[in-house]
């Protein structure tokens, strides 16, 4: 007689079929869930860094337009300040020609009480010319000399005629931009000279 073998319900050949599959269902099933999970992880991680990334670059663009303001409003500044220095020069330039003409309007009168009459005046950039008389011809050297040294430079006799009464017309230049450089409000007065 043969021998069975004894029928044993845990090991019957359909349940190893079932284990097989449920493993492999498992298996797959956790293998999708575990590549799920690290993709949803490196996703998290790309989208966390393309986040910090986008701050940094804000952050950066921010401070590029700041500086860039800022070298802005110092070429501003640096213009405004150039125009001022600029505009403070020219006006120092006027109060020194103004300084200068009224010291010599004054010199010239208190000329006119030695004897000196004053016909006219012509000026341009480089020169001034006085045209004029006196009433004696040592008057007028003298004082030509008196304002020759007061200024500082050359006050050069360009014309000059002898007018009725031993009067004496004459025409004095100098050049201006000089004039504008000599201490005229410093100048010490010019000697009396007698008609």
């Amino acid at each position: 007689m043969a021998l069975m073998r004894p029928f044993n319900l845990l090991s019957h050949p359909g349940l190893a079929h079932q284990r097989r599959v449920f493993h492999r269902w498992w298996t797959s099933g956790a293998g999708v869930v575990v590549g799920c999970s690290l993709a949803w992880c490196g996703q998290q991680w790309q989208t966390a860094e393309t986040l910090r990334l986008q701050g940094a670059h804000s952050q950066l663009q921010s401070e590029w337009l700041a500086r860039t303001q800022q070298a802005k409003d110092a070429a501003q500044q640096q213009l405004r300040q150039r125009l001022q220095v600029e505009q403070d020069l020219h006006l120092q330039r006027i109060a020194t020609h103004q300084q200068a003409w009224m010291a010599v309007h004054e010199r010239m009168q208190d000329m006119a009480q030695e004897g000196l009459r004053l016909s006219r005046l012509n000026a341009d950039a480089d020169h001034v010319a006085w045209h004029g008389e006196f009433s004696r011809f040592e008057a007028m050297a003298a004082a030509r000399q008196s304002l020759s040294e007061q200024w500082g430079q050359d006050l050069s006799l360009k014309d000059m005629a002898m007018g009725p009464a031993s009067q004496v017309e004459f025409v004095w230049q100098t050049t201006w931009p000089a004039l504008l450089g000599a201490r005229l409000t410093q100048a010490e007065p010019a000697l009396k000279v007698q008609p």
